[in-house]
């Protein structure tokens, strides 16, 4: 996930190193839902993983869908369905939530789908604490906008 601006100095310098290290040890594929790095697909609603499937032929290689464009894609058990289309890239999340921990058993290797489900109370929190420093700036400051 993109680092937020104000949290990359929490990150030690070989965090490259680490996170690559954490996606090989997990055989580059999402250690929730085992979608593999680099697949082109898209998801069902219960979010089973469907492969993308090529558009056609184009100069003697396949033509593939791009990310974004609704396409054909295969889910395991053979059917076919319209979705729209995204390319899986593999994060590297930490389990407390504290990017100076990066102990191998505090970090995963996830899908960015996994990735936000597992982020998403702590995200809906921070977006809560900023909304409500904003006020409560905007609140100390009012009497001086009156005068």
């Amino acid at each position: 996930m993109p680092i937020r601006a104000e949290n990359r100095d929490r990150y030690p310098p070989d965090w490259p190193d680490i996170s690559r290290a954490i996606r090989e040890r997990a055989g580059q594929r999402c250690e929730e839902c085992g979608v593999k790095n680099g697949r082109l697909g898209g998801r069902l609603r219960d979010g089973t993983w469907c492969d993308a499937m090529p558009l056609g032929e184009k100069l003697l290689s396949l033509e593939w869908p791009a990310p974004g464009e609704v396409a054909t894609c295969v889910s395991p058990s053979g059917a076919k369905h319209q979705l729209r289309v995204v390319r899986i890239v593999l994060t590297v999340a930490h389990l407390d939530h504290q990017p100076e921990n990066c102990d191998p058993d505090n970090l995963r290797a996830w899908c960015q789908r996994c990735h936000n489900i597992y982020d998403a109370p702590m995200r809906r929190a921070g977006i809560e604490a900023r909304r409500r420093e904003k006020a409560a700036d905007g609140d100390l400051f009012e009497h001086l906008e009156q005068e």
